[in-house]
């Protein structure tokens, strides 16, 4: 049971789940007073129905808020809603009003093509029973209506899903590099400490400043400061691998992390990523040389202990001249500290 503060952040932070949550109270303040009504008039059949609805939508949303997991939840709703509705048509043409409703919310509890195909099938179990409909004047209106509400529900939740990835990326990335920058590092850091706690898999994070950057800009300006970075940012990607994070820290630091890296993994990258940092000197007034600081994830530490080992690799690599690479050595006498002389 997650405590009242994080099903705050939960709700805040996680878009699906809001959603869930807020279907869960929909159902109860929408459907409750129906399902009541209909046992009172003894419409037990439908009053059951009503009834299931409730405990399985709000039952749904609780579960998403309690563990994050919202596709599961997201596909039995949009089953139980679109069957549950369905079957309320076939019962009582009164029903086919509640298809609205199950067709716009299916277009926000699970995929588009999911959400489309469920439509389509719902669609087609009402016009082959026919039931449902006093006339074939009333399912050709009924028809074009749904498809027309499912057609912009469809358009409103791509276009809704398309901005908020936007205000995502804008919230998580770095304008200027492209990278990921500290409030992304921090969750997949965080993902990182859980990772290791389950697999038991070793994980290394390096920290990287560009050095002297300064000198770079007074004597090149800024806009050359800009371009070493960028071209800095691409050599990065071109360096790592692709289960490799890679964020912007802020001005010219930088930090890798490295799932399944150890000590000797990490002496290995960040002597090539200084090599290949030279490279970028014919962009600048002057060579352009890195200093990292290296520190492979302990059992049992959280992720700022686990920053703070690489940023202090870090900050002896500059009292060592810079240009060179320290890794974290912890007191364990296996391991070992690497460091390139300059």
């Amino acid at each position: 049971m997650i405590s009242a503060d994080q099903a705050r952040h939960r709700l805040r932070t996680d878009f699906q789940v809001g959603i869930l949550m807020l279907f869960g109270v929909c159902a109860v303040v929408g459907i409750l007073p129906f399902a009541i009504y209909r046992f009172l008039v003894g419409h037990f059949l439908v009053g059951v129905i009503d009834t299931i609805l409730v405990v399985v939508i709000a039952g749904a949303g609780f579960y998403a808020l309690q563990t994050g997991d919202t596709r599961y939840p997201g596909m039995l709703l949009v089953i139980v809603t679109t069957s549950a509705a369905t079957l309320m048509a076939i019962l009582h043409s009164a029903g086919l009003s509640w298809m609205y409703v199950a067709l716009v919310a299916s277009f926000f509890l699970v995929d588009r093509v999911t959400a489309s195909l469920a439509t389509l099938l719902a669609l087609a179990i009402l016009v082959i029973h026919g039931g449902a409909f006093h006339s074939p004047l009333q399912m050709s209106s009924f028809l074009i209506t749904a498809l027309l509400v499912s057609l912009f529900s469809f358009i409103f939740a791509y276009r809704s899903e398309m901005q908020r990835r936007q205000l995502v990326a804008l919230a998580s990335q770095d304008p200027l590099t492209g990278l990921q920058n500290r409030r992304a590092m921090e969750q997949e850091l965080q993902i990182a400490i859980e990772t290791r706690r389950r697999q038991k898999t070793p994980c290394g994070l390096v920290m990287i400043d560009i050095d002297h950057f300064k000198d770079i800009n007074d004597a090149g300006g800024h806009e050359t400061g800009d371009q070493v970075l960028m071209a800095f940012a691409r050599m990065l990607r071109r360096s790592t691998r692709q289960v490799d994070r890679i964020f912007r820290f802020g001005g010219e630091e930088f930090v890798l992390l490295m799932p399944g890296a150890d000590v000797a993994a990490l002496g290995r990258i960040t002597e090539k990523l200084r090599c290949a940092a030279s490279a970028l000197s014919e962009l600048a007034p002057a060579a352009v040389t890195i200093s990292l600081g290296g520190a492979a994830l302990e059992e049992g530490e959280d992720w700022q202990r686990w920053l703070a080992r690489a940023d202090a690799a870090l900050y002896r690599a500059k009292e060592r001249g810079r240009d060179c690479a320290v890794i974290d050595a912890p007191s364990d006498p296996e391991r070992h500290e690497a460091v390139r002389p300059t």
